[in-house]
């Protein structure tokens, strides 16, 4: 029996007229054995329907700065135009370890915090020139452990740099480790930011979209909800176009292409029928899915919510952009 069936098991029990007697039989026994074993599995658990690693307490191992290792980094050169020796000496906040950001850039350190970098620099480049002007307040969400929330916070001071992340454990480890001008909160699956009526300058969204299988709509409305007006929206997506473009060396090619749905979804050039194709995997927990779009779609229905500046393809590695800001 899955989480959900268990934890409806248990709300019916709970709403069940209570007997005007004990009852003392073997079967009322037996029933009473399974209320106590449901009630205490769902006290540990049912945060995690909506959420990740809620009952799990942190116990990180932490890297250094990011300097330490750009001489042992074998894409350090991929960084060459970046100019970024000021950022690497002003920041002096220690790398998670690869397991405690989702794997990203696998031992090249000094390459997962340049990518950060980059990112930030590319929002800010897009706030001053198409948004409200300078980035005064900011959410990343879904910000993992703060490969770009750490930049927008240290490249911007006088940011309000907020992040949110379904996995309380990158909570934690933001919170404990990142500038004190960032400030983050765990949300869960269901839209809603506890975040003030037109308050801030961006929202970002790395690899969140690319992974949400239901509500997307009730998350546009809100980012739109949150965003000043004039406010950007840099939204990540696979499209058509990312199906067409991956190869066996892209981190999407073996999970899509191994998916037990994919060859009756795509057809021998990867193309997919319909608006949207989402690839499940069989998971009691949201966000366990590969969401793609037909370009089509998202500039027809998503700029219902939001103004489109810009689909921007491959920008800047794997996923396309969906550059979009809140009308004035």
């Amino acid at each position: 029996m899955n989480r959900i069936s268990r934890a409806i098991k248990v709300l019916n029990r709970k709403s069940a007229p209570a007997p005007a007697m004990a009852d003392k039989s073997p079967q009322a026994t037996e029933t009473a054995s399974h209320q106590r074993e449901d009630s205490e599995s769902m006290a540990n658990i049912w945060e995690n329907l909506v959420t990740l690693n809620s009952d799990v307490e942190p116990n990180f191992e932490l890297l250094s700065r990011a300097g330490e290792y750009l001489a042992t980094d074998s894409r350090a050169a991929d960084w060459g135009d970046l100019n970024y020796h000021a950022a690497l000496e002003r920041d002096h906040y220690p790398i998670p370890e690869t397991a405690d950001r989702e794997g990203y850039y696998g031992t090249d350190h000094f390459s997962y915090w340049a990518s950060g970098l980059k990112d930030a620099r590319l929002l800010d480049d897009v706030v001053r020139q198409h948004g409200t002007g300078e980035l005064k307040a900011c959410l990343d969400l879904g910000c993992a452990s703060g490969r770009v929330l750490r930049h927008l916070a240290l490249e911007n001071p006088n940011c309000r740099a907020i992040g949110c992340d379904i996995n309380r454990l990158h909570v934690e480890w933001c919170n404990a480790h990142l500038p004190p001008n960032c400030s983050v909160f765990q949300n869960h699956s269901i839209p809603s930011l506890p975040i003030e009526d037109n308050s801030l300058d961006a929202v970002t969204a790395y690899s969140v979209f690319t992974h949400i299988e239901a509500l997307e709509t009730g998350w546009l409305a809100e980012i739109r909800r949150v965003l000043k007006p004039g406010g950007i929206a840099w939204l990540t997506v696979h499209t058509e176009h990312t199906l067409a473009d991956m190869n066996e060396g892209w981190p999407l090619w073996k999970p899509t292409m191994d998916h037990p749905d994919s060859p009756s979804l795509l057809d021998e050039n990867r193309n997919f029928k319909g608006d949207r194709m989402v690839l499940r995997w069989l998971a009691e927990r949201s966000y366990s899915s590969n969401v793609f779009y037909k370009s089509d779609y998202l500039t027809s229905h998503w700029t219902r919510q939001l103004e489109l500046l810009e689909l921007r393809r491959r920008h800047p590695s794997f996923q396309d952009v969906m550059l979009m800001r809140k009308p004035l």
